[in-house]
């Protein structure tokens, strides 16, 4: 048995939802899972946002050696205080993440300081003492893994947030054989995702949301207003496909949601049918679809 500690500094997101960022120390090298923000509540009148207190990897700073991300469908709870978090290397998860790492990395002149990694289920990455499994999970977002990571004193499980969906729209099954396979060998620590943990239970399928918005889009017989996170690529695809199928056009407002669709478009993991987008005011309308941008003018 080693003389080393493994030590493990929650810098956020413990008991709150935000903020989320975990330091993880063994000996000399430290890795971090995730760095996020928090909007502020009603009494932090003038702040924008919230992040978590990062005086322990700036008295550390030689000894980060990577920055890992996890998806989240609040992406900023994970990874909106990156420009604050600077480290010599970064992990992202993903092509998707990678990409929308990227553009929240790139505003502020980081992506020439860091080294950006695309990772996918099953790769296996070795940072100093450290090696750490991507494992596939489900949930409302696309593209969701765990992380394996194995230490010289046992094997910490970070769940990443998930949600296990037997039958996931894009047929990706939660890879609950790989988590059982670490469960055989042993593990040191479970860090879970524990949303709603005290609500009996559990969540329906993504396809559950199909009927129902068939039935909302029968029914409504003027525009439809729908909102949910930028980041639900899965949900947002069943909107095109069912405006499509209803013969209604498509407009996506807000700056995140014009950003990650795009980001999702050209990586091939949100299809968009042909004709679908409102055609924005003074463009035409294929101009409009590249860029993945409309408005309401000529929705219906």
């Amino acid at each position: 048995m080693s003389d080393q500690k493994l030590q493990l500094i929650p810098l956020g997101g413990l008991g709150e939802f935000g903020m989320n960022s975990m330091a993880i120390r063994y000996g000399d090298d430290i890795i971090v899972v995730d760095a996020g923000m928090m909007f502020p509540d009603a009494e932090l009148l003038g702040v924008d946002i919230v992040t978590p207190d990062f005086s322990y990897l700036e008295q550390h700073r030689a000894k980060v050696r990577a920055l890992i991300l996890t998806p989240r469908s609040r992406r900023p709870h994970r990874r909106g205080a990156i420009p604050v978090e600077r480290t010599q290397h970064t992990g992202l998860q993903h092509g998707f993440y990678a990409g929308a790492g990227g553009k929240a990395s790139g505003g502020h002149g980081l992506l020439d300081q860091a080294k950006l990694h695309k990772v996918k289920p099953g790769t296996k990455i070795e940072i100093g003492p450290f090696s750490i499994d991507f494992i596939h999970v489900t949930h409302s977002i696309v593209s969701s893994m765990a992380l394996a990571i194995t230490t010289p004193l046992g094997v910490i499980i970070h769940t990443g947030d998930f949600k296990v969906d037997p039958t996931p729209t894009d047929n990706e099954l939660f890879d609950l054989h790989t988590l059982a396979e670490y469960g055989k060998r042993g593990v040191l620590l479970l860090m879970s995702d524990s949303t709603n943990v005290d609500r009996p239970g559990y969540t329906e399928s993504e396809r559950a949301v199909r009927p129902r918005l068939e039935d909302i889009f029968y029914r409504a017989e003027q525009r439809l207003v729908i909102s949910c996170f930028s980041s639900s690529i899965h949900r947002l695809q069943q909107i095109l496909d069912v405006s499509s199928e209803y013969g209604r056009k498509v407009a996506f407002l807000g700056r995140s949601m014009l950003n990650v669709t795009e980001i999702a478009h050209t990586l091939g993991l949100l299809q968009v049918p042909d004709g679908i987008f409102a055609a924005a005011a003074g463009h035409h309308a294929d101009r409009t679809e590249q860029g993945l941008r409309g408005c309401f003018r000529n929705a219906r």
